[in-house]
């Protein structure tokens, strides 16, 4: 049940309109809205929304001006504002700033003699992730957000917020947030036809059936990854050297010279990108499905499996691996509805899509060992705890499911462990986890462009509205949102892993032509690979096709069917 949105681009002289326009900080004594939109879903599209990370606007589609880590309240540089529910985006955030009929085609909303100048407020909700924001607007669920009735109770104060690498600015941190509010659209690391299985379903959610989301548009192309405890990452990468899979090179040599020796030391750790370890996909769905239990079943030579490996490694002296405590299969699972995983599910264990013979995802603790962790940052911190025997997820509480993470008593640290996660987070490594390959291809733009690696989760923006300047918005944000320049902004170093650029890609199935063969850093990064059904919209279990060519929307570039030739 897809529209198609037409993209729009901004010229020359509508730039300048909007920066020639009066600024001033818009906070809540400007008065009340004239557009409101309540967002509920995945972070995946918060950037275009206008969102600063790393103290940079990365991408705004809407907002006149850009938002500013140091706006204050008489600042003239800005209209724009960010507010953060307690000083985090974990949950609740909020932008509220000026737009126009240039920024938004159509608006009739706001000033009519000054182009429709409009106070327009975004309020996001990420708490409860992509499938609850997919049932607000399928089913009606009212849900909590940051309404205008609260900015005026929200203090002042430039602050950040760290999580996975990155820093994220806001401007007012506001203490109270108001339930009972229906969500205008919903954003989803995947296209919500996937939604109605129960494995996707979130709790205390209905599935998401044909027909209940009227409008969706695959916006681009996320790179999802699937991370392991950095021991396990040793262990594997020291794994693939002995077996001839990773180059010896990916051993680094120390040489120690004493007084009447030189010794040579090798060591694991080599986080370039000819050393990344990988898992094929069928091994990826045996753990995921809970068919390997125990990372000893994997073997590594005929008389060796993987931790008999490792100890031989320790006992030979190779520095950056250690026995682990024991050798069950880990997983730092999301809960069900969560997007990524949603991802990992559809393009990995092909689930729902073949049906009743698709594997199911591990839920069962008696073999391997799952957990559940309810956000990107409490993957990062599961991972950790499996890693370095912390106590960041160990001893927590999920408030969205019943399932609770371990008491800190159970023992833990020194463990392999494994899960989902985006490549937008730890590119520094400074987290004790690292992104692993699948069938020997990595988790970059460039993997995904030429269709080797397929874990890419089309995300997506939702509606039902059909309030005409509401829609006008939607479509203005996914328009901006889909643009390979869009796209190609927003891969920098958030999502520049040590093993390449990891992040999104564009779509060609957005009417963009793609590059006739990758160049790195790419400008253009357009997927030649299609994921249209057969009515021509986004489906998640569509397998992804070489495009039929076309021309974009300016009416003069075209197309022909091109893949590049690679092995």
């Amino acid at each position: 049940m897809s529209k198609r949105v037409f993209n729009f681009r901004l010229n020359a002289v509508a730039l300048a309109l909007v920066a020639s326009s009066n600024a001033w900080a818009l906070t809540a004594a400007d008065g009340a809205p004239d557009l409101t939109l309540y967002i509920p879903g995945s972070q995946a599209n918060d950037p275009a929304f206008g969102f600063l990370v790393n103290n940079a606007t990365v991408a705004n589609a809407v907002c006149e001006q850009n938002a500013l880590p140091t706006a204050t309240n008489s600042d003239s540089a800005t209209t724009t504002h960010i507010y953060f529910e307690g000083g985090i985006n974990d949950n609740y955030s909020a932008i509220y700033c000026y737009t126009n009929a240039t920024l938004i085609p159509g608006l009739t909303t706001g000033d009519a003699s000054n182009n429709y100048r409009s106070k327009l407020l975004i309020s996001r909700r990420r708490l409860g992730a992509s499938g609850v924001g997919l049932d607000a607007v399928a089913h009606g669920t009212k849900l909590t957000y940051i309404s205008y009735a609260d900015l005026a109770a929200c203090t002042f104060g430039n602050g950040s917020y760290s999580s996975g690498g990155a820093t994220y600015q806001y401007n007012y941190n506001c203490p109270t947030v108001t339930s009972g509010i229906s969500a205008t659209a919903a954003t989803s690391d995947v296209t919500p036809d996937v939604f109605y299985a129960s494995d996707n379903v979130a709790p205390a959610t209905s599935a998401i059936l044909q027909g209940q989301i009227q409008n969706y548009v695959a916006i681009a192309g996320h790179i999802i990854g699937t991370p392991v405890t950095l021991q396990l990452r040793n262990a594997l990468q020291y794994a693939e050297i002995v077996a001839g899979m990773l180059p010896s090179s990916c051993l680094t040599t120390t040489t120690v010279s004493g007084t009447s020796t030189t010794t040579n030391t090798n060591s694991v750790g080599n986080e370039t990108a000819a050393c990344v370890p990988s898992l094929s996909k069928e091994q990826l769905v045996s753990i995921f499905s809970g068919q390997i239990t125990d990372w000893s079943q994997f073997q590594v030579t005929s008389s060796e499996n993987l931790a008999q490996v490792v100890t031989a490694g320790i006992a030979a002296g190779v520095g950056g691996l250690t026995t682990p405590r024991d050798t069950t299969v880990h997983i730092c699972r999301r809960e069900p509805g969560a997007g990524q995983q949603v991802a990992l599910l559809a393009n990995v264990l092909q689930y729902p899509c073949l049906g009743n013979t698709s594997p199911r995802l591990v839920t069962n603790k008696a073999a391997s060992n799952v957990v559940y962790a309810t956000s990107l940052g409490a993957v990062d911190k599961c991972l950790g705890d499996f890693n370095d025997g912390t106590n960041g997820y160990f001893g927590t509480s999920n408030t969205t499911i019943s399932q609770q993470p371990p008491a800190t008593s159970v023992a833990h640290g020194n463990q392999w462990a494994i899960s989902v996660q985006s490549t937008e987070r730890n590119a520094n490594n400074s987290a004790h986890y690292r992104f692993i390959g699948h069938d020997g291809f990595l988790p970059t733009g460039e993997e995904a462009y030429l269709n080797h690696y397929r874990l890419i989760g089309h995300f997506a923006l939702s509606w039902n509205t059909t309030d005409a300047n509401t829609v006008a918005a939607l479509n203005a944000i996914a328009s901006y949102s889909m643009l390979p320049s869009t796209i190609a902004s927003r891969n920098g170093t958030l999502s520049n892993q040590s093993f390449g650029q990891a992040g999104y890609v564009a779509l060609v199935d957005n009417g963009f032509a793609p590059p006739l063969v990758w160049s790195t850093p790419e400008s253009n990064p357009v997927t030649p690979y299609s994921k249209l059904d057969s009515t021509g919209n986004p489906n998640a279990c569509v397998i992804p096709v070489a495009n039929q060519g076309g021309t974009e929307a300016d009416g003069v570039t075209t197309w022909t069917t091109s893949v590049q030739l690679a092995q």
